[in-house]
């Protein structure tokens, strides 16, 4: 049988000084690069920026599809790259593409309509797609400056430090805009994000990394290695059913509360915040969460968490009193579940993956939880854009619009989905294949 050769990290190698300035230029490449991520998958600005330009609500919808699109096309190719040309260039290459698409989007309201608003797609694809040859390098950059020890308090800063970067900017662009913003004013919004890519590239320049060997990557051998890893084939299933049910609901929201209820921009905006204020909370007690609960308990916590969601968003009357509080309440509880789901994806990897097999095992799973992701919005975006609902039913007293209908399909579909939580590896830990729970 084939084997995978090991070898001594540089980190091993590094005193605490030299890892702990790496560790610094790493969380520094992440608050350089982090705006552009969050603006795409969690804020309303792109949003609000194709309403500006007459998009309709299908082409809106369609954009927040591209980063799980191209996760399914490329993480598995963007492992190979990465071997063949070597981390330094794959991730030289993303930033440069990445801030290309970025400013595409910016420049779009320089052409006629309806060129603008394709224009802003194009660019929103081009950025998506140089997200999956990022994230297969940015893994084995940490590897070089991270110790095993040091990887939980490392990424729990992570993440909530360039969440709280992105929210507080966020926030204060929201006030700056008002509540009508003019486009010039998200085009500067768009561009600046876009040009901030090139200092994630030059932050990841003065990280270490091992010299590029250059080889065939054995894709057919450790594909079949995860294939034929049935907890972690389990898992990848759960996850894309999970993600097929839930992802759509953040930016159906947001389209639902500036078309439907007619919403300031402001208030679009300031909603969308409340989501990464969810992220951030559940990341910072996502320790003592675990610890408490464990994945066991956590993970069908979260599921039931985005059911509830999903059913509040469908009853919630957008005449009663206080209606935007409470809508902030439900997406609040979305980001929290859906940060302490991405604490339970990275346990579950780390404890699914065998060693010499963990960057397949990622890009794996990433692929299948892209599937799902796609899938969604694309499905979402077809059925806006068919007219295949219709635009007002009531039952039981409660009127329902087109966006509700969705919401209420979703949450009977997650509620369908909890039959699949046997797939998940902590629920039935005890098998025969690599299962090795931290």
């Amino acid at each position: 049988m084939k084997t995978f050769a090991t070898h001594l990290p540089p980190a091993a190698q590094m005193d605490d000084g030299q890892r702990r300035r790496g560790r610094l230029y790493a969380y520094a490449s992440t608050w350089f690069g982090c705006y552009a991520e969050v603006m795409v998958d969690s804020s309303a600005i792109v949003i609000l920026y194709l309403t500006l330009l007459h998009s309709s609500a299908t082409l809106t919808m369609l954009s927040t599809a591209f980063p799980a699109l191209a996760a399914i096309l490329l993480t598995i190719p963007g492992a190979a790259i990465a071997s063949r040309i070597g981390l330094r260039r794959t991730y030289a290459v993303s930033c440069y593409i990445g801030c290309a698409g970025m400013l595409l989007m910016a420049a779009a309201p320089v052409l006629d309509a309806p060129l603008d608003r394709y224009a802003v797609l194009l660019g929103c694809l081009v950025y998506s797609l140089s997200r999956p040859l990022y994230g297969v390098t940015w893994y084995p950059m940490l590897d070089n400056v991270l110790l095993p020890s040091e990887r939980g308090p490392f990424f729990g800063t992570m993440r909530f430090s360039y969440l709280a970067l992105t929210t507080s900017s966020f926030f204060l662009i929201s006030l700056a805009m008002g509540k009508d913003p003019p486009v010039w004013a998200l085009q500067l919004v768009v561009g600046v994000v876009g040009a901030l890519l090139i200092g994630r590239k030059c932050c990841l320049d003065r990280m270490p990394v091992e010299p590029c060997r250059r080889s065939r990557y054995p894709l057919r051998l450790t594909l079949a290695i995860s294939i034929r890893n049935r907890p972690l084939v389990g898992w990848a299933v759960y996850t894309c059913c999970l993600t097929l049910a839930s992802s759509a609901l953040l930016p159906l929201a947001i389209i639902y509360l500036k078309r439907e209820v007619l919403a300031d921009a402001k208030v679009v905006q300031w909603i969308s915040i409340t989501y990464m204020v969810g992220l951030i909370f559940s990341h910072y007690i996502s320790a003592r969460l675990l610890r408490w609960f464990g994945v066991r308990r956590l993970q069908p916590a979260g599921h039931l968490c985005f059911i509830a969601c999903a059913l509040g968003l469908a009853l919630l009357d957008a005449g009663r009193p206080g209606f935007f509080w409470l809508v902030g309440g439900i997406v609040f509880l979305m980001g929290f579940a859906a940060a302490s789901g991405l604490n339970c994806y990275s346990l579950e990897l780390m404890a699914l993956a065998r060693p010499d097999n963990r960057t397949m095992a990622a890009a794996f799973l990433a692929t299948y939880s892209g599937i799902g992701s796609a899938s969604s919005r694309f499905l979402t975006s077809f059925v806006l854009g068919a007219g295949m609902l219709v635009p007002r039913w009531t039952r039981g007293g409660i009127t329902f619009c087109s966006y509700q209908t969705l919401f209420l399909f979703f949450a009977v579909l997650l509620t369908f989905f909890l039959l699949l939580l046997f797939l998940v590896p902590s629920i039935v830990p005890k098998n025969r294949d690599y299962y090795v729970p931290y």
